[in-house]
């Protein structure tokens, strides 16, 4: 356990980063690797590699590091010029061999200790507990030249010292020369290995008590980084050694370095339960309460890096200080739910790996981050304490999709699988409405966007970020980048209801000149672009793919488009629907006299396409594109429909039971309105005077919906109901007249009909 005055991010790390590198030799056990000075790509870069090469000795905890790399380009001196190298005070000593340059046969020595410079990040100006960057400036770096480096890292970790693991991965971000991967051990350690390809299999060698395994390979195949891949999937080649039995050996070794013990430690996590205890509520008003405590009002330290070689900082010094790292943040909040009754553990991920973990061998080195997994009322879920903005009560935190985790509990586990989260607890959902005018005057827009989940959180901290002003003038300009003529009729509006993890957001615009004279003399054609769903699938390059295609996950996006004219005539229903084991697009049309209605849903299914499907899922977006573009038809002269009281008002809420009405807020300074507001709700009024004089009335509160009639349309109305009235009149007395017709011809068939003559037919006899 880390003592308050040795903790790293108090002050200076424990050691000097410049005393734990020396120059020497090359240890004697590394093998020699050449490589071609004269290697040239097929397709050069700005940076060509010639040799990547690390050996491993498992018994002398060493790792020797050979690199040689070409400067093709200037971009490339600016980029490689300076050297640098990332080592970790607490656990590692470097051997620095040489640093040199070649150039036209000749060698440059720039080996040096005197010139490196740490590089420590500091956050919030103290010092990252992690790993030192030691850079070296190179001076008379030209364009063709070889940059060469070799060190040896000896390391003493904190966890398993008496194993040994390593993680090699071929470097695809330049041509590459040769790559020289190698594991030296004695002969009896259970050391296992594992690579991203089949043909990736080692050459074994045995002498003297040692097996060596070394994979080589000159000019392999780079191929290029694809674009849109999940973030779980890992392109570039790679080779993996350890001598980890299982991963249960890896969480009791965690769990063994992590524990905290003693009545100093457990005095700063049982002063805030005691705390929490204190105020009324039950078992998960209590958990609400340390979750808000840690992610709201702690500071998030982002320091993070690899756990194995940290150790947290003591609880009671996380609660005196109120700030950490994801470690330190997650054991404190594990250690106090515990207090407050509820079962918790800490779980160790990897936010690029995420499920793609499980398909390694156990190693402590793979995980970057810290979560909480607990139970509450039969239900596991797993919470960051690092995350800023959330809500939905305990048990509905919305968390990364990192798959697959570690828990850390003195009771060792192995991995486990991430609580999956319902589709539905995350939703978005925009709806349009334009009273639509084509006499000459302004048309209204409304536009009312509810979000749930993880969309309320983006939102959330969106406003938390930008600022509602900000928020609302990018806003009007991308209405105006729609309509060409767009002004605000009335401020914008939102609520945050935190409790349940929604945000919900309103605002009216008025618009002209939007329209299009449609070749038909007297009509105007209305071109609708219901472009959502193509803006949050991504387009994928034609032709053949390697790795899978990301998809947003989980996505569960509605845009509802609402036309009102009162010269639009009823349609028949229509609906589309595009479905895949990926994700599901449908798109309804509802037509009514007077009213017409898009709605559009996407929801993915899957967070990935396999890229052996591409030409499906192209398929699948050429077919939503298609659907996403319409049209409406509107004869000119028409005035605008009447309003209705909702219109442009915030929704109607999903509130818990027994939680207070949420505050309104404007974003823009309080315009006058058109027309009076309803009456404000009494609750509202009484709790939020403010929010009651700032936004008026609104029909979320009240629940009802009124409609502001004009005398133009009840003339209107008045002249459609008379034209009714004498065309079912004369299509009445149209009926009667056929009718009479029909009766009058069946009743003379005779004189309208010949007769046909009428024959005997011969008798025949009767067989005898």
């Amino acid at each position: 356990m880390l003592s308050e005055q040795s903790d790293p991010r108090e002050g200076s790390v424990p050691a000097a980063p410049k005393e734990r590198v020396q120059v020497g030799p090359v240890p004697d056990w590394v093998a020699p690797c050449g490589f071609r000075l004269d290697f040239r790509a097929k397709q050069p870069g700005h940076v060509t590699c010639l040799l990547s090469s690390q050996q491993l000795h498992a018994e002398k905890r060493q790792r020797h590091f050979h690199t040689a790399l070409r400067l093709e380009t200037i971009q490339g001196v600016e980029r490689h010029s300076h050297w640098r190298v990332e080592v970790l005070p607490q656990t590692q000593r470097i051997t620095l061999h040489w640093i040199k340059i070649h150039r036209n046969g000749a060698e440059i020595d720039h080996t040096t200790v005197d010139k490196l410079q740490p590089a420590q990040r500091e956050i919030d100006g103290l010092a990252s507990p992690g790993r030192v960057t030691l850079g070296l400036l190179l001076e008379d770096v030209r364009p063709g030249d070889i940059l060469e480096w070799s060190y040896t890292v000896e390391e003493t970790p904190l966890l398993l010292p008496e194993h040994c693991a390593c993680l090699f991965a071929v470097p695809t971000d330049a041509p590459l020369g040769k790559f020289h991967f190698s594991a030296r051990f004695k002969e009896g350690r259970p050391m296992r290995w594992k690579s991203s390809a089949a043909e990736l299999q080692p050459a074994e060698t045995k002498e003297n008590g040692a097996v060596t395994w070394i994979w080589e390979q000159e000019g392999p195949p780079v191929a290029r980084m694809e674009d849109d891949a999940p973030l779980w999937h890992i392109d570039n080649p790679w080779i993996q050694v350890s001598d980890c039995a299982d991963w249960e050996t890896v969480s009791a070794a965690f769990a063994e370095a992590w524990k905290e013990d003693g009545a100093e430690a457990d005095a700063g996590v049982e002063d805030v339960a005691k705390e929490i205890n204190a105020q009324p509520g039950g078992v998960l008003q209590q958990i609400e309460r340390a979750f808000h405590l840690v992610q709201e009002e702690y500071r998030h330290l982002d320091v993070e890096d690899d756990l194995a070689a940290q150790k947290p900082a003591p609880p009671e010094t996380v609660a005196r200080r109120r700030f950490g790292n994801s470690l330190d943040l997650s054991l404190f909040l594990a250690r106090l739910l515990n207090r407050l009754g509820a079962a918790a553990r800490p779980v160790l991920v990897n936010t690029t790996f995420r499920k793609s973990l499980s398909g390694f061998l156990p190693m402590p080195g793979l995980f970057n981050h810290v979560v909480v997994e607990f139970q509450a009322r039969g239900e596991t879920r797993w919470i960051d304490a690092t995350a800023k903005g959330q809500g939905g009560g305990p048990l509905n935190r919305v968390i990364p999709g990192y798959g697959t985790g570690l828990p850390v509990a003195r009771a060792a586990s192995g991995l486990v699988e991430a609580p999956l989260a319902a589709i539905s607890a995350s939703a978005y959902e925009i709806r349009e409405t334009i009273l639509l005018d084509t006499a000459g005057a302004v048309s209204l827009l409304a536009v009312v966007v509810t979000a749930r989940g993880s969309h309320a959180e983006e939102l959330r901290r969106e406003f938390d970020t930008r600022g509602a002003e900000s928020i609302a003038r990018r806003r009007l300009q991308l209405c105006m980048d729609r309509f060409t003529d767009a002004t605000r009729t009335g401020p914008m509006e939102y609520r945050d209801n935190r409790a349940a993890n929604e945000f919900f957001l309103a605002e009216t615009f008025a618009v002209k000149d939007f329209l299009t004279p449609d070749a038909k003399a007297g009509w105007y054609r209305l071109e609708v672009a219901d472009d959502f769903a193509a803006g949050v699938l991504q387009q994928p390059d034609p032709g053949a793919r390697r790795t899978p295609f990301a998809l947003p996950y989980p996505c569960n996006m509605t845009h509802v488009f609402e036309v009102h004219c009162v010269a639009l005539p009823p349609a028949i229903v229509q609906e589309r629907v595009i479905e895949n084991s990926w994700l599901q697009y449908t798109r309804q049309r509802k037509t009514l006299a007077g009213s017409w209605t898009i709605t559009s849903r996407l929801v993915t299914l899957a967070d990935a396409v396999p890229p052996e499907r591409m030409d499906e899922h192209r398929d699948s977006l050429r077919q939503i594109r298609a659907q996403g573009t319409w049209s409406v038809m509107a004869p000119a002269g028409q005035e605008r429909p009447h309003q209705r009281s909702d219109f442009g008002r915030l929704p109607v809420s999903w509130e818990t039971s027994g939680a207070d009405a949420p505050v309104l807020r404007t974003a823009l300074p309080e315009q006058p309105a058109r027309n009076p507001s309803p009456p404000v709700p009494a609750r509202l009024a009484t709790e939020h005077p403010k929010a009651a004089t700032a936004t008026g009335a609104s029909v979320a509160a009240s629940g009802t919906v009124r409609f502001k009639r004009r005398k133009r349309h009840r003339r209107h109305h008045r002249e459609y109901r008379r034209e009714f009235v004498w065309q079912a009149i004369l299509a009445g007395a149209l009926v009667i007249v056929l009718l009479l017709l029909v009766f009058a011809l069946v009743q003379n068939t005779d004189r309208w009909l010949p007769r046909l003559p009428q024959t005997e037919l011969p008798q025949r006899d009767a067989p005898q």
